[in-house]
C-alpha cells in the first residue's frame, strides 16, 4: 500500500461524476458480470446436463470480461485502489512522496489518454472493415468504442486525481486530505 492509499485518498467530485462512476459504470459492470455469471450456469449445465453447450459461450465470455475489466477501471482510479509496491515508503520523506504521488499520476493519465485514442482509431478501422468475431459474427467495433469511453474517463479521473493531490500538498498541513 502507497501513502496515496495510506492516507485514504480518493477523489472528491461532484454527484455528476459521481453518478457517471458509481452508478453508471459500477451498475454496468454488475450487469456484465451477472450476464457473465448466468452465460456460464447456462453453458455448464447444458454442457453437462444435456450435451448442449451455448454455442459460440467463449466469445461472449471474452466480450464481457472485456466490458467488466473497462467499466471498472475508472471506479479503480478514483478510489486510487491500483495496485502498489510499498517497499521504500516507510524512507520516502513527504514532499517526496507528494511530487512521487503527482509524477505518477499525471504520467498515468497521459497515458491512459493516449491508449483512449489508439483503441478509438482502432474502432473505427474495425467500423471500416466491417470485423465480427469468428464464430457468431459479432460485431467487435462497439466493444473497442466502450473500451475507448472508459479509458478516456479514467484519464480524467486520473487528472483529476492529478490536480487533488497538487492542491492538497500546497495547502498549510492543517488542511491537508
Amino acid at each position: 500500500m502507497s501513502s496515496s492509499q495510506s492516507n485514504g485518498r480518493a477523489l472528491t467530485s461532484g454527484p455528476f461524476m459521481q453518478l457517471i462512476l458509481q452508478r453508471i459504470l459500477g451498475g454496468l459492470a454488475a450487469t456484465f458480470l451477472l450476464t457473465l455469471m448466468l452465460l456460464t450456469l447456462v453453458d455448464v449445465v447444458g454442457r453437462y446436463g444435456f450435451n448442449m453447450p451455448v454455442s459460440g459461450s467463449y466469445e461472449i465470455t471474452e466480450l464481457l470480461l472485456a466490458a467488466i475489466i473497462f467499466s471498472a477501471l475508472p471506479l479503480v482510479s478514483a478510489n486510487d485502489q491500483h495496485i502498489t509496491v510499498d517497499l521504500i515508503d516507510s524512507f520516502v520523506p513527504s514532499f517526496i512522496a507528494w511530487v512521487r504521488d503527482i509524477s505518477v499520476a499525471l504520467v498515468m493519465g497521459l497515458i491512459l489518454a493516449g491508449i483512449s485514442y489508439k483503441v478509438w482509431l482502432k474502432a473505427l478501422e474495425s467500423v471500416r472493415y466491417g470485423d465480427r468475431t469468428a464464430m457468431l459474427y459479432l460485431p467487435t467495433a462497439p466493444v473497442y468504442f466502450y473500451i475507448s469511453i472508459a479509458l478516456g474517463i479514467s484519464s480524467v479521473v486520473v487528472l483529476l486525481l492529478t490536480w487533488q493531490y497538487f492542491r492538497a500538498g500546497m495547502l498549510p498541513s492543517s488542511k491537508k486530505a
